[in-house]
């Protein structure tokens, strides 16, 4: 019996970006920045995942999961570019690194092979001596790997560390002002419960806690350009499987990123530094009881470590200029409290 040959997609065009984790703290960032420039988008989330913010000229939500291939076969039918944000990093409703950034996204890659979507772009983490000690690195390779021997047409984004998110869950309140689905909101309990510790220090108490010293180095990116670059991704040719690790465009310590928000907020604020080893105990501590707090020390115990950091010009091949630190924090205070 012949196998049943799919008919030919839509012009490019005329198909939607499929994004896949359209209700997290990125995802709803591409789908807002999609929807401004009035291209057609096709926002994937869960039933059970708030989604009020995400209804917006252009935008189309569709139900689906990761661990459920049918809603992803269904997603992906007719999408133009798909641009995959999901993760189980902060879990609801038992969602496991297995099933979610494993199984979840093969199923995702041959549901987007089957219906021969434009490409494929991964959000993913930078590569580090470190990658078998921290579970989500992982399975970020993996999911690399199979990318890379699908086929399909991909851009594997690797980003430096977040401003918006790392800012807050190091005490910044300030740093997730005006965003609609900030990573600290997410009702994950341990988050919730580390958020009822650490947030807002900065403002309350002028502490910055951060892991491993104030003179560990990033190359701190926004949200907002780190959407950016997803977008562009969906599309240039630089990109075109490729794999593209990207950073802001200053190598800040801690040190000088507290400076920083000490201009912006007109008060001092000094870095509290968590030795590496703190976490690198934490994680073993907790790795029976619950696989995404462990990942979550494993982070922190990554954070802590020097590293090269990524290249602010890749961004810029891309067509797209990173803000600094000072840009971002000064653009924060203006939003209401």
């Amino acid at each position: 019996m012949k196998t049943r040959v799919p008919p030919p997609p839509p012009p490019a065009h005329h198909r939607p970006t499929l994004v896949v984790g359209a209700s997290g703290e990125l995802g709803t960032r591409i789908v807002q920045q999609l929807s401004a420039a009035r291209r057609p988008v096709r926002a994937l989330v869960r039933r059970s995942s708030r989604q009020q913010h995400l209804r917006l000229p252009h935008v189309d939500i569709v139900h689906g999961d990761l661990t459920d291939p049918a809603s992803l076969d269904a997603a992906c039918q007719g999408a133009g570019a798909v641009i995959a944000t999901a993760t189980a990093v902060a879990p609801l409703n038992g969602s496991r690194f297995a099933t979610v950034d494993d199984a979840g996204y093969a199923a995702l890659i041959a549901a987007c092979v089957k219906h021969r979507c434009e490409r494929f772009v991964f959000v993913s983490v930078p590569q580090t001596p470190f990658d078998e000690r921290i579970p989500l690195f992982v399975h970020k390779r993996r999911t690399e790997q199979r990318l890379a021997e699908s086929g399909l047409p991909h851009a594997v984004l690797r980003f430096a560390p977040f401003m918006d998110a790392w800012f807050a869950l190091s005490g910044l309140a300030l740093a997730t002002r005006g965003d609609a689905a900030s990573l600290k909101t997410r009702p994950w309990p341990f988050l919730q419960r580390f958020m009822g510790v650490v947030g807002g220090l900065v403002e309350k108490r002028g502490l910055l806690i951060v892991p491993g010293s104030g003179e560990r180095r990033h190359a701190f990116i926004s949200v907002d350009d780190v959407a950016r670059c997803c977008i562009a991704a969906t599309r240039h040719e630089a990109a075109l499987n490729a794999t593209l690790a990207i950073g802001g465009p200053e190598v800040l310590s801690w040190n000088e990123v507290a400076a920083k928000m000490a201009a912006v907020l007109g008060r001092p604020v000094q870095v509290v530094g968590t030795p590496a080893a703190v976490f690198a105990l934490q994680k073993m501590l907790m790795r029976p009881f619950s696989e995404a707090a462990a990942n979550i020390m494993a982070l922190n115990w990554f954070a802590a470590q020097q590293l090269p950091p990524e290249d602010a010009a890749v961004a810029a091949r891309l067509g797209v200029a990173p803000g600094t630190v000072d840009q971002f924090l000064r653009t924060q205070a203006t939003k209401p409290a």
